[in-house]
């Protein structure tokens, strides 16, 4: 798998992947504030590994086309274009632009020409992506970050939605014809369906492979590799969210939000109506009050009577 992080980035990681995605932002700054103060050399590894959701975008002042904001880009208070050689927005005070090696630049406007037509294939042409890359000195020969962000408004269904999902890519050393892979992903969808309700998922996977690699083409062989692996990784985490995640949350609301069939308007159950098999069953519940699973009989018949009476005096 992936290097793995020092403690103190690990424990960040932990408590980041179980903290709801639309105050991930808030809580990874009051991290940075901690690790400045205790380590801040933890920092640059935090931001390096931990994408921060949801993904900023500029424009490039060159071509006017819109560009993905993330650590790998960043230089001081600035963002470097993928699109443009050495354009940094805003402007660097000076003009003294870091320097960015030959291969570099050619790997990335080579994987951003791809990146952009499979982004519009699965996400469609308002989609931004955005692919940066470099090199690292702990034994492998590339790092590549590969982003994409989607926005939905102005839908019937919905008040307002957020796709962002990115890979952190390691591309090991050419080793004998072939390359170690590994990938870091992240993906989180954000959707409101009011002004009042936000409903949110963050799926998060490691996947490595080794694949064969031309010596003589080995960009365009890195590039088909990754490209593939990143594909079959979305396809999976995108059928998981769709089948399982949002599935899940959705049988979760509405059977809190149930009503008691016969009950009084104003008590929900807890936890849904009963299956076929405990309705057959003799019940000690008196009509429309609460079914609490894990509980004896008259030991729930006592409690929902009072939650009953204490209904009925409002």
């Amino acid at each position: 798998m992936m290097d793995l992080p020092s403690p103190s980035v690990q424990s960040c990681l932990s408590i980041l992947q179980k903290i709801p995605p639309k105050k991930a932002s808030t809580a990874l700054e009051s991290m940075k504030d901690a690790l400045t103060s205790s380590k801040p050399e933890a920092i640059q590894e935090l931001m390096q590994t931990y994408l921060d959701f949801p993904l900023k975008s500029a424009e490039d002042p060159k071509n006017n086309k819109q560009f993905l904001l993330c650590e790998f880009n960043r230089h001081l208070e600035s963002y470097r274009s993928p699109f443009s050689s050495n354009t940094y927005v805003p402007s660097l005070a000076g003009g003294d632009n870091p320097r960015i090696s030959d291969y570099i630049l050619t790997f990335e406007a080579h994987a951003n020409e791809v990146w952009e037509r499979y982004t519009q294939l699965y996400y469609g042409k308002d989609a931004i992506g955005s692919v940066y890359a470099k090199p690292i000195a702990t034994g492998s020969s590339l790092m590549v970050c590969f982003l994409v962000k989607k926005d939905v408004e102005d839908d019937s269904r919905l008040a307002k939605g957020q796709w962002n999902s990115g890979h952190i890519v390691q591309i090991g050393k050419i080793i004998k014809g072939s390359a170690k892979y590994k990938i870091r992903s992240m993906i989180t969808v954000t959707m409101d369906p009011s002004n009042e309700t936000c409903i949110s998922a963050q799926i998060t996977r490691e996947t490595e492979e080794t694949h064969d690699v031309s010596e003589e083409e080995n960009q365009a062989s890195h590039l088909t590799n990754v490209g593939k692996m990143i594909e079959s990784i979305e396809i999976d985490l995108r059928s998981n969210l769709g089948s399982v995640n949002i599935p899940k949350t959705k049988q979760v609301v509405c059977d809190m939000r149930q009503v008691a069939p016969g009950g009084p308007t104003g008590v929900p159950t807890l936890f849904g109506r009963p299956s076929s098999t405990t309705s057959k069953k003799k019940s000690f519940l008196p009509p429309g009050a609460m079914r609490i699973p894990g509980m004896g009989g008259a030991h729930a018949a006592a409690l929902n009577a009072a939650v009953l009476k204490r209904a009925s005096k409002k």
